[in-house]
């Protein structure tokens, strides 16, 4: 975890940083943020595209979101839900923090995530 991202670990507890800290190596740190950079570059296209999230391009495009969620996670359900909480918590991000997507994607995103069934 960088400095300029120190505000985060309030949402996580000192396990599931030590956990992070354990399992986040430079090497999956660099094969997330190409598979962020890829996949927001994607559902910009999507979106340009006019392709609707419910399309199979959007479930897509979801499931690849869920699969970067569960690198970072390792599909830990105690630091989901603090990441959830974390991006519920926006209205309280730093000013200077820089979102990872924009509005758009997210929503494009979230909406796409709401087909898409897991089990």
């Amino acid at each position: 975890m960088q400095t300029r991202k120190d505000w985060m670990k309030k949402y996580y507890t000192e396990e599931q940083l030590h956990d992070l800290r354990k399992r986040y190596t430079p090497e999956v740190q660099a094969q997330a943020e190409r598979g962020w950079a890829d996949l927001v570059r994607d559902v910009e296209a999507a979106i340009g595209r006019g392709e609707s999230p419910e399309s199979e391009t959007g479930r897509k495009l979801a499931d690849r979101k869920q699969k970067l969620i569960d690198l970072f996670t390792g599909g830990d359900p105690g630091i989901t839900a603090n990441l959830q909480k974390l991006y519920e918590d926006q209205a309280n991000w730093p000013a200077n923090f820089k979102k990872p997507y924009s509005d758009a994607v997210d929503q494009f995103l979230r909406e796409a995530a709401k087909g898409i069934v897991t089990v």
